[in-house]
């Protein structure tokens, strides 16, 4: 049925298919949660760096922006997600960009500029709460800053996120890297690293997301701080790309989908050779068949997440990766 219809889907504009889905996911939770359908822990034992333990179904993940308000994790848990992360989330509510902030490109492809739009901490932190106890499987909370915070005072806005969140999500992704939110790029610095691993916490791990337009320098230098932090487990590579966006004549946004696979495999593997095993690896951008999740466990990743092939693709996906993965 959600193969069907996410084949339908595709017929309405990007926005409209997603708020459509997000009607259907939450009647298809609430369906499990009535005839009592649970998520329990998976039988893998994932070690997370440096001294954390996941148990997964599978090493597949849904990446941030699918569940950016925490209310549809359950239904994609039961999809066969191994964990999935939800977010961004912001102190502040905020629309995010003004429409339309997506489309779809080929091949199979997305460029987003929606800007980090989510009901803000606190109704998101009443969603976790709710929908928490239907799924007992890992979560891990994308957080960012809000579009009106200057840079200077963007650490508070992190730190708000996590205080808020902690007792509720397995661990965090500092989302330093959308294209989407000005001056949010400019975070990727070991400066603004050293003002933030203080404020996280000592009992979850917390990953940083980069952007794969970063040069393998500028790259190689925030993996060498966050392999020599005892309190950063690793870096989800890569979010969405600029660059790709504007040689495809996108001047705002970000390209996610096939054609960032290659860029997405380089940061990995670049990575791998400086953690060498001692810091994990979230692989993400373009992923969009069990061969490519392949790949990208090949070139280094722990873990592995889909999102623009998800959409495209819907259900099928995860069950061609996960059978085998």
């Amino acid at each position: 049925m959600f193969s069907l219809l996410s084949s339908l889907l595709l017929k309405f504009p990007p926005e409209t298919a997603h708020e459509i889905a997000r009607v259907f996911l939450r009647l298809y939770q609430l369906i499990k949660k009535i005839f009592r359908v649970r998520i329990e822990p998976g039988p893998f034992l994932i070690k997370i760096a440096p001294h954390y333990d996941f148990k997964l179904r599978s090493r597949l993940g849904l990446a941030a922006g699918f569940d950016k308000n925490a209310e549809m994790f359950p239904a994609l848990l039961h999809f066969g997600f191994g964990f999935v992360e939800i977010g961004t989330v912001t102190p502040l509510p905020q629309a995010g960009n003004p429409r339309p902030r997506i489309w779809r490109v080929a091949p199979e492809a997305l460029i987003n500029h929606m800007g980090f739009n989510n009901v803000g901490i606190k109704e998101f932190q009443k969603n976790l709460q709710k929908y928490r106890s239907w799924a007992n499987a890992p979560i891990l909370a994308n957080i960012g800053k809000n579009k009106t915070t200057p840079s200077e005072l963007a650490i508070k806005d992190y730190e708000q996120c996590i205080q808020a969140l902690q007792g509720l999500v397995s661990g965090f992704v500092i989302n330093i890297s959308s294209p989407n939110t000005p001056g949010l790029r400019d975070l990727q610095s070991v400066s603004f690293l050293q003002s933030l691993v203080p404020l996280l916490p000592l009992d979850k791990p917390s990953f940083i997301k980069l952007a794969p337009d970063l040069t393998k320098s500028e790259c190689e230098d925030l993996c060498q701080f966050v392999l020599n932090s005892e309190r950063l487990s690793g870096v989800v590579l890569t979010n969405t790309s600029r660059a790709l966006g504007e040689i495809r004549g996108f001047s705002q946004g970000g390209l996610s989908g096939p054609p960032l696979l290659a860029t997405s495999l380089d940061c990995v593997e670049n990575a791998s050779a400086i953690f060498k095993g001692r810091k994990t690896i979230i692989g993400v951008g373009g992923v969009s068949s069990f061969e490519d999740a392949l790949k990208m466990r090949e070139a280094g990743a722990d873990l592995v997440e889909v999102y623009t092939a998800f959409v495209y693709q819907g259900p099928k996906l995860i069950r061609e990766i996960t059978k085998k993965f």
